[in-house]
């Protein structure tokens, strides 16, 4: 099996994954792991850091942020059935309770009657009934059991509370001291979401943290276009926004390719279920139409169990190798503007793309700072692998979810005679030695300056046979 391939699998991590053993046999399948702040920061984070960063410490690190995620608070499932009548309080903290439902929600008195509250995991739905001094009384319309820490929605009710609370940022700021290499901003519903959380990065010296905005609402859907421009990436939850899609007559090659026309990556998640003992992560069908719109990455979107991630993984792993090469031969536009800011460094990347589809090029070397080279390229699907070097960290890391690149970290020392020769070094690891004298290779530096006098590297494209670099 080979260990590169061209979409990017990120993986959560709970208790079970973390454990050295098990995260042994996944980690060299794994390009990020994900953690969720559903219930805090608390010492297993730094623990679940820790292990990943011993085995291997160039993987990325990303810190799911609650946003707006309200929780159950119940440590205890709760069953629902329907028709029957069930208390709901507000809690900040766990509580052991199974027959009252305990949800991190200080509105809840302010909810009007008829209003459904909905379970996201567990399925179960509920409708206000009465409010009374002790709690709300809701009635049970869609029955099921409410699992501990499950996520609630208020169905058309619009929350009135800062998109980023106090707890977020504490959660950052531990973040940050513990080593997390991005952030994903969870339940983003407008483009001033992401500003306020860049604000705060950029307050604590992490103004080079990249965001990726979880598209996961309806009014997430409304603002996509600035949702995009302002965060570094998407990530869609089409399981959650297929009905909103529906409603505005939106489909997956759409939205993927606003996201892929201006440059930034675009995730999707995996939401598995589980039959008869058995665990589906998703389907093979699936799987190949998502390998067909050239998606960047891959998130298991669910708490891996035990007996579960080596299977998991690699079941994936093996239908990516198997459809990723039989991308679809989309027609190639033009998407650099003459009166763009980055007019000449979005028209060397343009050819290098367009050169890959017009001759037998091997692979594609470029230097980058803050990733923008290489994320133009990805974009643009192409079916040879770039291999990307920055000095910068965050980029390296951010490098690591886009697709088909490979990324290296190099000094600040580093020049054009570097990048040649470490770039053909590279190359030779990557396939194996399996590579022609004669294979063509493109070294692309693509900046809006004639020449980057730091790095002695030229602007433009230049085209080598493998021998000769």
């Amino acid at each position: 099996m080979n260990n590169f391939h061209f979409a990017k699998i990120i993986a959560g991590v709970g208790p079970t994954l973390a454990k050295e053993t098990v995260l042994s046999k996944i980690i060299n399948m794994v390009d990020a792991f994900r953690i969720t702040l559903s219930q805090g920061f608390d010492d297993n984070n730094k623990k679940y850091i820790d292990t990943i960063m011993k085995l291997d410490n160039s993987k990325t690190v990303m810190l799911e942020m609650r946003g707006l995620d309200l929780r159950v608070k119940n440590v205890l499932n709760v069953k629902a059935k329907e028709g029957n009548i069930i208390a709901v309080e507000y809690s900040e903290y766990a509580q052991e309770h199974n027959k009252k439902i305990f949800i991190d929600a200080p509105f809840l008195r302010d909810l009007p009657k008829g209003n459904k509250i909905k379970f996201e995991q567990s399925g179960v739905v509920l409708k206000v009934k009465e409010i009374t001094a002790e709690a709300i009384n809701c009635e049970v319309v869609k029955w099921g059991e409410v699992v501990q820490f499950d996520r609630v929605l208020f169905d058309k009710y619009e929350v009135e509370i800062p998109f980023m609370t106090e707890k977020d940022k504490k959660d950052i700021l531990w973040g940050l001291e513990y080593g997390v290499n991005m952030v994903i901003a969870s339940m983003v519903k407008t483009k001033s979401d992401i500003m306020e959380m860049k604000n705060f990065l950029t307050s604590q010296n992490a103004n080079k943290m990249k965001i990726l905005a979880k598209i996961e609402t309806e009014e997430a859907l409304k603002n996509i276009d600035d949702i995009i421009e302002i965060s570094d990436g998407i990530i869609l939850c089409f399981d959650k926004i297929s009905e909103a899609m529906k409603a505005k007559k939106i489909d997956e090659r759409a939205l993927i390719k606003k996201s892929k026309n201006v440059g930034k990556p675009v995730m999707v998640t995996f939401v598995g279920t589980r039959s008869a003992g058995k665990y589906k992560l998703i389907n093979e069908a699936a799987v190949k139409r998502f390998c067909s719109l050239a998606v960047d990455g891959y998130m298991i979107d669910t708490m891996i169990r035990e007996d579960d991630p080596l299977e998991i993984v690699t079941e994936l792993f093996e239908m990516l190798e198997k459809h990723e090469l039989k991308l679809e031969d989309n027609k190639l536009d033009r998407f650099y503007e003459d009166d763009s800011d980055y007019e000449v460094r979005d028209y060397i990347i343009y050819n290098a793309y367009r050169i890959t589809r017009e001759l037998d090029v091997r692979a594609m070397v470029s230097f980058t700072e803050n990733g923008y080279t290489t994320w133009r390229l990805s974009s643009l699907a192409p079916m040879v692998p770039v291999i990307a070097f920055t000095k910068i960290d965050e980029t390296y890391r951010y490098l690591n979810l886009l697709r088909w690149v490979r990324g290296y970290k190099i000094s600040q020392s580093f020049n054009y005679e570097n990048l040649k020769r470490i770039g053909k070094e590279m190359i030779r690891i990557m396939f194996k030695w399996n590579i022609s004298l004669d294979d063509k290779i493109i070294i692309v530096q693509a900046n809006e300056s004639v020449k980057d006098e730091r790095t002695d590297m030229i602007n433009g494209l230049e085209l080598y046979k493998f021998k000769n670099i």
